[in-house]
């Protein structure tokens, strides 16, 4: 009898390192990478998203059966480009600075906003706590938004820290707290970024936003 070891199927290893860069965020390194955000934070483990810093290494997963990935491109050499090239191709973000956020937002996560639609809306239809918006969008004013916008709206939240001010109590909800306290639904989210609509639960400890 042939003895043979069996391993868990699609095990994840680490394909290669990747080093943060100024403007990075975990949902964007997924996306440019092509990594499944969830792959990409169980890799991580000891990483924070919510204080990733310039510097870090973070393990990049692929599967195990697969061929190894090929580390990120090399920064390009500084060769002048040819006057052809220069018309139809952009030039590379500095740094890893993407100046458009929908640029590294795939299509299926891609949004316009409806007349008359707030970020508490968009929350409130898509389970989402603000952090997570806040990161896939880093360079829109949440607050502000207009009808025809193009919003990045991730399909899973990214954790971070939460607040500690009051505790949920059994069958509150955040409708009963908006009620009880005197506050919007709206400044309810605003003041716990990192809480989806439904994460208003008994046991979970939240920030009251001050009244007025």
């Amino acid at each position: 009898m042939t003895n043979t070891t069996t391993r868990p199927p699609q095990e994840k290893v680490c394909g290669y390192e990747y080093t943060v860069k100024r403007g990075d965020s975990f949902y964007l390194i997924a996306h440019r990478l092509g990594v499944p955000l969830r792959d990409l934070l169980e890799a991580n483990p000891d990483v924070n998203p919510a204080r990733l810093m310039v510097g870090d290494v973070l393990c990049i997963p692929m599967e195990e059966d697969d061929q190894p990935q090929p580390a990120p491109p090399a920064p390009e050499t500084p060769d002048v480009p040819d006057a052809d090239d220069s018309l139809d191709q952009p030039a590379a973000p500095e740094d890893g600075i993407i100046d458009d956020d929908m640029a590294v937002c795939p299509e299926s996560d891609r949004r316009t906003v409806a007349e008359g639609e707030s970020i508490s809306d968009i929350q409130l239809s898509a389970d989402l706590n603000r952090h997570t918006l806040e990161v896939a969008n880093p360079d829109t004013d949440l607050d502000t938004l207009t009808a025809g916008q193009t919003l990045c709206v991730p399909q899973q939240n990214l954790p971070c820290d939460t607040a500690t001010s009051y505790t949920i109590r059994q069958d509150e909800t955040l409708e009963s707290i908006s009620l009880q306290w005197n506050v919007s639904v709206g400044a309810l989210l605003r003041a716990n970024p990192c809480l989806a609509p439904s994460d208003f639960t008994a046991g979970v400890c939240i920030t009251i936003p001050p009244r007025g």
